[in-house]
Order: structure tokens, then C-alpha cells, then sequence
């Protein structure tokens, strides 16, 4: 479970903070000097997450970040290297950023973490949030999955990547790689990990497991990490959460009086 909370610790960094309320500040784009404002996620909250690790909930997901309205640069951070900022004007001048213009902050923040040459496990979370952003979209869902597969990838093959972010990457390259409905990819990449180091009598396994007979009955559809719990529950375990889980879709939120 550490594992889990590192990857949520590290997927989670470009933000301020979890849950329903939020704050307006005023940013100044240090790339084409425009002043804006912009909405803000604030305080913490409690949550699950997808397989994909979307909270679940009402937490944001992802975050807000800052979006100036004049060359669509998004603001990561509050004070950028003077380097930085010239690597960044060049990113954001690139016909490809450009074309991104109706792109979720989220790609467009991909685009410039892979012109800074930012390590690839932090690419890869980056187009895994516009993946979350742009989930309604078939099209632009496949593109942000593959980029972040590509990013995963390159991350669990780094030998300087953490321990902790190569096994976090070869869980979610399973989770992608069945997502995008490359099952006999996905099957074979998840059997190479059974039984090995860091994927043995953990949660790790655990999803490892759950993801191989998903690949099975060639199932592409989003999960849940309570789903993963409740695949090793006795089947009147497995029937409750099945019951909750289809209550909780349909249930309707009350409605507020005028």
C-alpha cells in the first residue's frame, strides 16, 4: 500500500489541494506576460481511486491549473528559471502547441513537461489527468492514453527511475495497454509481472491478477481500486459491491430547493 500512496503522492503534484471549494487568484503568464485570474481547487478530502487513479468522488480531478487566455500557456508553477522560461516561450511558439489551443490544460502541460525534458514518469501522470479531462471524447482519450503509455514505458525501462516509479509504471502500462483494448499486450506484459519482485502477496498483485482476467474476457472498461479489493472477497462479499456500486450510479442527488 506504500506503493500506492507514492504513485497517488506524485500523480497528484501539480495541485494545491483536494475537494469542492475553491479559491480565485490573480497569475501574471511568464511567458507572454498577460495578467489573468483563475479558479483555484482547495482543502482536503478523502477518496478512492479509478485504476487509472481518477479520484472518485467529488474531489476535482484533476486540479485546476492556471490557463492564460492569451497564448495558452499553463502555469505549473509560481516562479520559473529564467531557461525554463525561454525552453517554455519556445514550446509554446511550436505549430504543435498551437494546434493544442482546444486541448485540455492537462495535454497542453504534457506538450511542455516533454520540452523541458522532464523526467518520463512525470509525462506519463500528466497525459494519464488529460486523459480524465478528455474522457468523453473517444478520439483525443485515445491519444492522451497512448502518450501516457509511451511515458510509462520509457519510465519502467529508465535504470535511473526510482524502484517505486518503475513498478508503479509496469502497473499502469497494464491498466493502459487494456484500456486501449490490446489485450494479448496487455496479457503478456501482466503474466511477466506475476510472481516477480514487488508483485507478490501485495495489492499490487492483487490488480496484476484482476487486470489478467479482465484481459480475459477482452473487457476494456474503467475500475476501481474497491473493485480489485472485492475480486478477492467470497462471492456474497462480491455481490454487495456489485449491489452498492450499481446504486451508486443510479442514485440521484437530491435536489435543492429554489
Amino acid at each position: 500500500m506504500k506503493k500506492l500512496a507514492l504513485l497517488s503522492c506524485i500523480l497528484l503534484m501539480a495541485a494545491e489541494a483536494f475537494a469542492g471549494k475553491m479559491v480565485e487568484r490573480e497569475f501574471t503568464c511568464p511567458v507572454c506576460s498577460e495578467a489573468f485570474y483563475a479558479k483555484l481547487d482547495v482543502e482536503p478530502g478523502q477518496y478512492d481511486m479509478r485504476l487509472d487513479l481518477k479520484p472518485i468522488g467529488d474531489a476535482p480531478a484533476p486540479w485546476r491549473l492556471p490557463d492564460c487566455p492569451k497564448c495558452g500557456f499553463v502555469i505549473y508553477a509560481i516562479s520559473l528559471a529564467r531557461g525554463e522560461v525561454a525552453a517554455n516561450k519556445r514550446t509554446v511558439a511550436s505549430e504543435e502547441y498551437k494546434k493544442s489551443s482546444t486541448r485540455s490544460s492537462y495535454y497542453r502541460l504534457g506538450l511542455l513537461y516533454a520540452g523541458l525534458g522532464r523526467p518520463a514518469f512525470l509525462v506519463a501522470n500528466t497525459f494519464l489527468k488529460a486523459s480524465w479531462q478528455e474522457e468523453s471524447d473517444p478520439a483525443k482519450l485515445k491519444e492522451d492514453l497512448e502518450l501516457s503509455l509511451k511515458y510509462f514505458t520509457a519510465a519502467a525501462a529508465d535504470p535511473k527511475s526510482r524502484v517505486e516509479e518503475r513498478e508503479n509504471s509496469q502497473v499502469l502500462m497494464g491498466e493502459l495497454l487494456r484500456r486501449l483494448g490490446r489485450f494479448a499486450e496487455a496479457s503478456a506484459h501482466l503474466q511477466a509481472l506475476r510472481g516477480t519482485k514487488g508483485f507478490t502477496n501485495n495489492f499490487f498483485g492483487d490488480i496484476v491478477d484482476f487486470q489478467l482476467k479482465r484481459c480475459a474476457r477482452q473487457d476494456a472498461r474503467i475500475y476501481e481500486f474497491e473493485d480489485v479489493r472485492a475480486f478477492r472477497r467470497p462471492l456474497l462479499g462480491r455481490l454487495k459491491w456489485q449491489y452498492k456500486k450499481f446504486m451508486r450510479k443510479y442514485e440521484k442527488k437530491p435536489e435543492v430547493p429554489a
